[in-house]
């Protein structure tokens, strides 16, 4: 997974930069893959040298960030 996470910290720097979002310094990508039939795997990517702490922690703060504003949707009787 070495080499993968190599071109996924190349493609997420260009797309960064591309739009001034600012220098990546770590990332951890969830995806959703589906194979030739159909059946679908839950992969967790991250770039070289995040730690399995580390990588814990971002996914943590990025849950917390989606479940305030889902949460105040949710009660205010909002629908997606």
């Amino acid at each position: 997974m070495n080499e993968l996470g190599e071109q996924l910290e190349e493609a997420l720097a260009e797309v960064l930069g591309e739009d001034e979002r600012g220098m990546l310094a770590r990332a951890v990508v969830i995806a959703e893959v589906l194979d030739d039939d159909g059946e679908r795997t839950l992969m967790v990517m991250t770039t070289p040298g995040v730690t399995k702490w580390d990588a814990l922690g971002l996914c943590r703060y990025g849950a917390l960030c989606i479940e305030g504003p889902a949460a105040s949707h949710f009660a205010g009787g909002g629908e997606e």
